[in-house]
């Protein structure tokens, strides 16, 4: 499924609860030696720090031995943390959604071998697509590679105004259809993507998803030979 984040045999490591925290679970993960990429697997994603939220999933988690699988959590986690480290392994923390008395993970024995699948959220509580996110994390560092430069490149485009001109008559947008300039165009980019910046399409996030909907659109609204990036 393009919408799984990733999935896999854990082991248990740690679970914890406190008054205000709430419920936390650390998983210590596989390591691929002769993975070309050997890093965390979570380092992709936001950990949550300094009053920020972190990646958001929806988890499930199962016991991972022969015969039936019993399950241990099914709701939303966020990720917490996550440390790499090639001597000790990789782990990821999460917290759980658990407002029912008692850790969901209670009597879990460290270095229990579990399965958990995780899919990520996106502010509406959406999936989102992985194979997108993945596309658009591995645009290289050359500026004219960047999805912020190509944001920029079609707010100065006019076909790139008639296009807004268009979305703006159908939908009875904020901005006044008569004249359109560069302005405008990155204003109702920032709309329509929910970001205050360019720069933040540069992210990976759910953003970038948004505008590649936008430049999908626009390419058939004056066909793709026609744009010159």
């Amino acid at each position: 499924m393009s919408d799984l984040a990733w999935t896999g045999r854990v082991l248990m490591d740690n679970a914890a609860w406190g008054d205000e925290n709430g419920s936390t679970v650390t998983f210590r993960l596989p390591m691929n030696h002769d993975a070309e990429d050997k890093r965390n697997p979570f380092h992709s994603f936001t950990k949550r720090r300094k009053g920020k939220a972190g990646t958001r999933f929806m988890m499930a988690c199962h016991t991972a031995g022969e015969g039936v699988r019993h399950a241990l959590y099914e709701d939303e986690a966020m990720l917490a943390g996550w440390n790499d480290s090639q001597q000790k392994g990789h782990t990821v923390k999460l917290w759980l959604c658990n407002d029912n008395m008692g850790h969901p993970f209670d009597g879990v024995s460290r270095k229990t071998e579990l399965l958990i699948s995780l899919i990520e959220l996106d502010d509406d509580n959406e999936p989102i697509d992985q194979k997108m996110r993945d596309r658009v994390e591995r645009q290289g560092t050359r500026s004219s590679e960047r999805v912020s430069y190509v944001a920029a490149m079609l707010c100065k485009e006019d076909n790139f105004y008639a296009f807004i001109n268009e979305d703006i008559e159908q939908s009875g947008d904020f901005i006044s259809p008569d004249v359109l300039n560069e302005e405008d165009a990155k204003q109702w980019i920032y709309q329509k993507c929910g970001i205050s910046s360019r720069a933040e399409l540069d992210a990976g996030h759910q953003s970038a998803v948004h505008f590649d909907n936008i430049r999908k659109a626009y390419l058939e609204f004056v066909g793709e030979d026609r744009v010159p990036f």
